[in-house]
């Protein structure tokens, strides 16, 4: 078996998502990366209140209806959701980070709201 050199030092990979009073859900860069979302181009939103669940469906059809443009940054992923988490009475007091499980589709992500912990801020 061959050795792999790792250079990333300093980066985190663990998958992970935030949710800001914004309306800005960011996926951080291990997230991006797990989920392949570099294939996609678009995405489309849906929430089970039962299971308090948002599901990510990724897709490169800008015609799917409710379909949103995924931003991508050095860092990681955004989408704009201010409409989404108003309309469902989700909007955090403050930016609150989330597990990312896989949904049951290869192009499908799952957010547990459950699972929310507020981001520390640093201080001086």
């Amino acid at each position: 078996m061959a050795f792999v050199k790792f250079t990333k030092v300093g980066r985190s990979f663990a998958t992970k998502v935030s949710l800001s009073p914004r309306g800005m859900l960011s996926f951080n860069d291990g997230a991006r990366h797990k989920h392949e979302i570099d294939k996609y181009s678009y995405s489309v939103l849906y929430y089970d209140k039962e299971r308090s669940v948002i599901g990510v469906e990724l897709t490169n059809d800008k015609d799917a209806e409710g379909a949103l443009k995924i931003r991508f940054r050095k860092t990681g992923a955004d989408l704009g959701v201010k409409s989404f988490i108003d309309y469902f009475e989700l909007v955090p007091e403050v930016t609150t980070m989330y597990a990312v499980e896989v949904g049951d589709d290869e192009n499908w992500i799952n957010i547990d709201l459950n699972t929310g912990r507020q981001r520390k801020i640093k201080s001086d």
